[in-house]
């Protein structure tokens, strides 16, 4: 399992990260393409009385957004921990946004939360984090 860790005293509140991300869940792989695509990032940058938040999927062992979902349209990848949607089960309703503790999924027609960059060796946040405020660990 993937673990994405932040070190907010690290973060510039740049946002790099979440336009690497958009970009990685793009079609095209770009930044230009996220925004013709309408993508956003999977992760976020938040401000909460002068310090860096992530908001992201925690990987949660017993998903409040799963057992929210009234289609079973949401899964959980035993190997790697990630939630899935399945497109043609999800009605949007968003109970799944509402049950999430972490504030880590966001509704634009069918819910989005962090996948690790499951396609890529590496998330690709992390990677294009300046600082190095994004770690990956390998649990």
């Amino acid at each position: 399992m993937v673990k994405i860790l932040f070190e907010r005293d690290l973060c510039l509140g740049c946002k790099t990260c979440e336009l690497a991300c958009a970009a990685a869940h793009s079609k095209t792989k770009s930044i230009i393409g996220a925004i013709k695509e309408n993508r956003t990032s999977r992760i976020r940058i938040k401000t909460n009385r002068g310090k860096m938040k992530l908001e992201q999927c925690m990987l949660c062992k017993n998903p409040r957004c799963i057992a929210a979902c009234p289609t079973g349209a949401l899964s959980k990848d035993k190997e790697h921990g990630i939630i899935h949607v399945n497109e043609m089960e999800c009605t949007g309703c968003g109970l799944c946004e509402k049950a999430c503790p972490f504030s880590a999924i966001e509704l634009h027609t069918f819910p989005t939360m962090c996948d690790r960059c499951a396609e890529a060796e590496e998330p690709l946040c992390a990677l294009s984090c300046p600082t190095r405020a994004l770690k990956v660990k390998i649990v």
